[in-house]
């Protein structure tokens, strides 16, 4: 490709008028106009104003570089015109004739005298200095180190200068502007090739001992988490990789460092024999295995790169070095170059909850519609315009993905819509961690709201949205009373309802009628959800402050004890069922010898006690969108399959599980923590009047997210129905051959059958083409978190190899209290287990309400997924089990039948012996 298509100004008319020096040489104090130096040495000026350790140095600035380039300015073009960029050897042949024009250029006695003055200003005579290049676009978006045009690695650097190598170092430094890196980046960026300037430093040389680069957020990742790669000797080595180096990553919540250290024999610095310039040298025996960094030195540096990051309000990529005395000195900042376009970060450590495994097309378009839905109505109670929610709908329509047959949540919209709120900063932490979040994520362009908050009316914007979100804190209460109340209105005459003889347009209609009313009220439940992160994070950093944390379990012993929560009267109902059948012998016979099915049968033919069969069918009938798995539209739940409650009450009847024990053991876990919190701060009623408005918010907000999970279910439930009964009858009109195939269309491909708006007209081609790839997305397992770049499936989407079992102490996040002792019993599949086994402990990578049956069996609960508020958290600390959550890799790390003895205070799993061969006892199958 030839360079004649490259714009270029060829210079034309007299020489640019000469300048005093001064405007062409200044010291940092003088450098006022970024223009004039570029970012890098601009950047460099305004940290060493805010107090950072930056070596003293002086710059030659645009116009030095523009004066002593203009004798050259012609014959340069006419290389660079008749280039052909595709050459790769003509291109370096260019690059090198340039440079040989750059060393012969001759400087006026004027321009010389003026940079060694400069230089016996700033150093002593003796001094060793580093001669760095900045090229400096008259774009400035296109200079080096910007957001968008790093640069990185292209200016030449020179270090170890001594006084009578300046003027030489600073002709290269100049020429380094038409390398044949930076020649073939400008021409692919398609920039002018002669559309900038080069301003260069000369700066007091650290005798640096070791050096480092940090990243403030992981480069690769997005991840908000500090990375740094040391080595020993000066920064020349770490940054072009000619030395091995150690790797720190540090988490960006809870600051766990974790190292990977290299064997280092090798570093760069000063020449011996020379005394300036560069040379390898060999690294001291005694350091060559030891880490770079202490973990002290690690926390410092990263004190150091929020410092920096928060001067320029955007992730940072800071270069440093470290001398004999172990001072710290910083020797660049550039923002990290992420190209948010091409950009995606994807998680299912929450939504796995909700749709764990692989699930089918119309669960995940569903689903999508789902999101969509109830967060419009969200941002809209938020205070987000119409115009602006109609702004925002690609990213109100993909707020999740469909990777390798999983539901994700795609983050990068997620904060990109949060961050609409000027409020977001203040909530993103809690509801990063109420999410079960690795990490947190830097997933919109950086510095937004930084400038934001320099721009006009920002303050007002700030006030206004902070007195939306106070008035539906301070209504929230009455709004959720509203919100059930106009629940139970809708979804009362729709529960259970038959669907087959509706005319299937008719059906549509009646499906979007319902959701256009969910469209108005459901974002309530997630303004919710809001609340419940930050208000139990102030409790919980209040607790900690006050020293109360140091009883691991007080805190969440103190939210037990609501008895309002929908899940829990699910239990209680089964459990009264129960109770019938222990107190009737004639049923208790029954329950013995009979299986669930035919139990059932009998139940619907009112062939059993009378008041258990009336009982049992208003059960199914209230309650039966519960089940395992119950937002996949392709699972059964227990409308559909209601001989499991025959199974479930089964297992209570011989368990002698009763309602009163259910209460009581909740209530003792409760006042036994109270009068915990009384004596803990006897001394202290302003804390105890604090907590006693806090707590019980608290638990009203959990209260509140449990049952309106449950109207979710109800939700998803109705519409599985709808669901349900289109597949039966595109059978029965010959579209499909089975009712199942209708679980791998998408919600548009059967609407759009059904009223015109569709592409496609054989579904049953498509659905078996579903079917297909569902069964292959089945034998393969994708990591939890992920950030991809550009099209998706040109990404590695798949988990890392699973850790081997050993035994020892693992650790996760407790979440109620109790320490036991048990056999683990490792459930993937839920449907395929029966029972657990007594005394089992229940290991699982999530669970959701529709575990109830298998937890309450459980001596102990280990879930790999989820967070203090998730649902495993709460359900654990309602019945008093033994939980821990956030313990990764538990289904593969703990073996199943393994001994095992878990600390649900403090997240502790300790594995006490592995399983012997065919010495784990076996699971009660599912009848």
């Amino acid at each position: 490709m030839s360079a004649s298509s490259q714009i270029m100004q060829v210079p034309s008319g007299p020489p640019p008028r000469s300048r005093r020096i001064g405007a062409r040489i200044a010291t940092e104090a003088q450098l006022r106009d970024d223009q004039a130096v570029g970012g890098k040495l601009a950047r460099q000026r305004v940290m060493r104003e805010k107090g950072l350790a930056v070596p003293p140095f002086f710059a030659l600035t645009a116009a030095f570089f523009d004066e002593v380039f203009w004798p050259l300015r012609e014959e340069v073009a006419r290389l660079l015109a008749k280039l052909d960029f595709s050459d790769g050897q003509a291109v370096r042949q260019a690059a090198a004739a340039i440079r040989e024009r750059f060393v012969a250029l001759p400087l006026s006695a004027e321009q010389e005298a003026a940079v060694l003055a400069s230089f016996d200003r700033h150093f002593p005579a003796d001094a060793l200095v580093a001669v760095r290049a900045s090229t400096i676009g008259h774009r400035l978006d296109e200079s080096e180190d910007s957001a968008d045009n790093p640069f990185a690695g292209m200016s030449e650097t020179f270090l170890y200068v001594r006084r009578e190598e300046v003027l030489a170092k600073l002709r290269l430094c100049w020429a380094s502007g038409f390398s044949a890196e930076s020649l073939v980046y400008r021409q692919a960026q398609g920039m002018d090739l002669l559309g900038f300037s080069v301003g260069v430093a000369v700066q007091q040389m650290v005798l640096g001992q070791r050096s480092f680069v940090l990243f403030t957020v992981n480069p690769r990742t997005a991840a908000r988490e500090t990375v740094i790669a040391a080595g020993h000797g000066i920064g020349e080595g770490v940054v072009q990789d000619k030395v091995a180096t150690d790797h720190f990553f540090v988490h960006g919540s809870s600051g766990e460092i974790r190292a990977e250290v290299v064997e280092k024999t090798e570093m760069l610095g000063l020449d011996p024999a020379l005394g300036s310039g560069l040379a390898m040298l060999a690294v001291p025996l005694a350091l060559q295995q030891a880490p770079v960094l202490s973990d002290d030195e690690v926390r410092a540096l990263v004190q150091l790169g929020r410092r920096i990051e928060a001067v320029f309000g955007a992730p940072q990529d800071i270069e440093g070095t470290i001398d004999a005395q172990g001072q710290v000195h910083v020797l660049q900042s550039r923002p990290i170059a992420l190209d948010y376009r091409r950009m995606r970060v994807w998680t299912n450590a929450n939504v796995t909850e909700s749709f764990p495994g692989v699930t089918t097309a119309l669960t995940y378009s569903f689903s999508r519609y789902f999101y969509r839905v109830i967060f419009h109505d969200c941002y809209r109670r938020l205070g987000m315009s119409e115009r602006g929610l109609h702004d925002e709908h690609e990213a109100l329509d993909r707020m999740i993905g469909f990777v390798g047959g999983r539901v994700y949540y795609c983050l990068t919209h997620f904060y990109h819509l949060h961050s609409r709120s000027p409020l977001f900063p203040v909530f993103r932490g809690h509801w990063e961690k109420m999410m079960g979040f690795r990490a947190s994520y830097e997933a919109a362009p950086a510095g937004i709201f930084g400038r934001a908050l320099r721009a006009t009316g920002k303050a007002l914007a700030t006030a206004s949205a902070g007195a939306v979100v106070l008035y539906r804190y301070f209504t929230h209460e009455r709004a959720m009373r509203h919100f059930h109340g106009w629940w139970e209105g809708l979804i009362a005459p729709l529960r259970g309802r038959d669907f087959d003889e509706q005319d299937l347009l008719v059906l549509e209609h009646e499906f979007h009628r319902v959701w256009r009313e969910v469209g108005n009220e459901w974002g309530v439940t997630l303004l919710n959800d809001t609340y419940l992160p930050v208000l139990y994070g102030l409790t919980e950093n209040l607790f900690r402050k006050w020293g109360l944390a140091e009883d691991e379990a007080l805190m969440s012993d103190l939210l037990c004890g609501d008895e309002d929560l929908m899940s829990v009267e699910i239990v209680r109902s089964a459990v009264r069922l129960a109770e019938r059948v222990r107190a009737v012998p004639a049923l208790r016979q029954a329950f013995a010898h009979m299986q669930p099915q035919a139990l059932w049968d009998a139940v619907a033919a009112d062939a059993l006690d009378t008041e258990f069969c009336a009982a049992a069918r208003r059960h199914c009938h209230r309650y039966g969108d519960r089940g395992l798995q119950e937002l996949k539209i392709e699972q059964p739940n227990m409308r559909h399959t209601p001989q499991l409650l025959m199974q479930m009450v089964q297992g209570y009847v011989g368990g002698e599980v009763t309602v009163q024990g259910l209460r009581e053991r909740e209530q003792a876990l409760r006042q036994a923590a109270e009068l915990r919190l009384k004596e803990l701060l006897a001394d202290a009623p302003l804390k105890r009047l604090v907590l006693a408005y806090l707590l019980p918010k608290v638990r009203g907000l959990i209260r509140h997210r449990e049952n309106s999970r449950y109207c979710r279910s109800e939700l998803f439930g109705f519409s599985k129905n709808v669901f349900r009964a289109m597949g039966r009858r595109l059978v029965a009109q010959g579209v499909l051959r089975s009712a199942d195939d209708v679980y791998h269309l998408s919600q548009d491909d059967l609407f759009g059958w059904l009223d015109g708006s569709g592409v496609t007209q054989d579904l049953q081609a498509l659905a078996d083409l579903r079917r297909r790839e569902f069964s292959q997305n089945e034998l393969a397992e994708t990591a939890m978190d992920l950030t991809t770049l550009g099209p998706l499936r040109d990404n590695v989407l798949l988990a890392p190899s699973q850790e081997t079992p050993t035994e020892g102490e693992l650790r996760g996040l407790g979440s109620s209290t109790g320490k036991v002792r048990g056999r683990a019993r490792v459930v993937i599949d839920p449907n395929s287990v029966g029972a657990l086994g007594e005394g089992a402990i229940l290991v699982a990578r999530e669970t959701d309400p529709g575990w109830l049956f298998l937890m309450l069996s459980a001596k102990g609960m280990v879930v790999e997924r989820g967070s203090m508020l998730s649902h495993t958290a709460i359900t654990g600390r309602k019945f008093g089990i033994p939980t821990i959550v956030a313990l990764a890799g538990a289904t593969t790390r703990i073996p199943d039948g393994a001994l095992i003895e878990m600390d649900g205070a403090s997240g502790r799993v300790e594995i006490i012996e592995l399983p012997v061969a065919g010495d784990a006892p076996a699971m009660a199958e599912a009848a």
